[in-house]
């Protein structure tokens, strides 16, 4: 096994402005999670990065990615998680969509 195909164990605690809201991204190991305090936030987020190469370095770490607004997972990318058929229409994929977290999220 080569270093580029190890795990990853991420560690980190970083804190993003994003426009005028603030973005907290959090690494526990082989789970990074980013909270945001709204879906506007974590699409201005999204539409500042490119995603591709971020997603294929997450699967080829070992790395899940949890996006969570108002407490509330949204979205998953990484090993092991299928996008579905609502991520590919959004085009998100290929993050996997969390329609009741979505929900939960706009009344919270």
């Amino acid at each position: 096994m080569t270093d580029a195909e190890r795990p990853l164990d991420v560690y980190a605690d970083l804190t993003l402005d994003v426009g005028e809201t603030t973005v907290s991204i959090r690494g526990y190991g082989d789970l990074v999670v980013v909270r945001a305090p709204s879906l506007r936030a974590v699409r201005a987020l999204a539409s500042g990065a490119s995603r591709v190469p971020v997603f294929d370095g997450l699967s080829r770490a070992d790395v899940t990615l949890d996006v969570r607004v108002r407490g509330h997972s949204v979205a998953r990318a990484g090993p092991g998680h299928d996008p579905g058929h609502l991520s590919r229409v959004l085009g998100v994929d290929p993050a996997r969509i969390s329609p009741g977290g979505v929900v939960l999220s706009l009344f919270d």
